[in-house]
């Protein structure tokens, strides 16, 4: 058996009436109501890892772009081992969460600190709701809460330093999200929670799907059935092919060696993982 849980809420675009080139003020809205879809799909997998999200668009109006939405997250009840709190508490749980999270992007705070005091304090409201005593609880996965921000705070980029987003829902009200917030730096995160880091260096052969024409961005490749985006740290073959000595096309493979650079947490928990092409050994031609 599934429930679903409504929670409801307002985003308000404030900006000035003609207002110069207003498609970014509509890319910008439809980015925050994506990240804060996200937000909340995360928010709810800390109760219930079975979890399915979609947002509806209940009403807009003029004068500041304002919508009200709302978002049904079905929590599937299969398999789990004891019951689920009351919807109520679930509700009010991702309301606060989704809130505390946004005062912490409109407050411009970006460091790791900063991070786990948020992460704590979306821990608190979980036990003031009584979700933390559940068995199905866990508490949200620090390095996708951080991302998660900075989805949201990048559709801020393009607002002017007179705009701002404000989002209200039945019990909280946060105002001023607005352009210029720093990001929050996801390699740093990573090194904060990393406590094994394991290298390995293997040869491969990755077909070539898109190669990097101006040299500052990683080549797509597939190996196997797996597409993949790898930057390629060989700068003298790099060279070679942006200067036309070396040509490649459709079809072709590259023989690499790679080095996998793998973090794991203090539970031996995959954190994340890098592959990198250290050295371009031959092309293989499509015959």
């Amino acid at each position: 058996m599934n429930k679903q849980l409504n929670s409801k809420f307002e985003i308000r675009l404030d900006f000035k009436r003609d207002t110069e080139n207003p498609s970014r003020l509509f890319r910008s809205f439809a980015e925050m109501i994506e990240g804060i879809n996200n937000l909340d799909y995360l928010i709810a997998e800390s109760v219930n890892t079975k979890v399915k999200s979609k947002i509806f668009l209940d009403d807009i109006e003029k004068g500041s772009l304002i919508g009200r939405f709302w978002n049904a997250l079905v929590i599937s009840e299969d398999g789990q081992i004891d019951n689920s709190p009351n919807e109520d508490k679930i509700e009010e749980y991702i309301e606060e969460s989704r809130a505390e999270t946004l005062k912490f992007i409109a407050e411009k705070k970006s460091s790791v600190q900063d991070l786990e005091h948020l992460k704590g304090n979306l821990s608190k409201i979980a036990e003031d709701k009584n979700l933390k005593d559940t068995f199905n609880y866990a508490e949200p996965d620090i390095l996708k809460l951080a991302k998660s921000v900075n989805t949201i705070n990048d559709s801020t980029e393009n607002l002017n330093a007179n705009e701002s987003f404000e989002l209200k829902s039945a019990n909280t009200e946060v105002k001023e999200i607005k352009s210029g917030a720093p990001k929050i730096d996801i390699d740093a995160v990573e090194e904060a929670l990393t406590e094994n880091e394991i290298i390995n260096e293997s040869e491969l052969f990755y077909l070539i799907k898109k190669p990097d024409f101006l040299g500052d961005s990683a080549w797509g490749f597939k190996h196997g059935k797996k597409s993949v985006t790898v930057k390629i740290l060989d700068q003298d073959w790099l060279d070679e092919f942006h200067s036309g000595k070396v040509i490649v096309v459709p079809g072709d493979s590259l023989q690499v060696l790679v080095r996998q650079t793998s973090n794991y947490n203090r539970n031996g928990y995959l954190i994340s993982e890098k592959f990198e092409v250290i050295e371009v050994k031959n092309i293989i031609h499509n015959s």
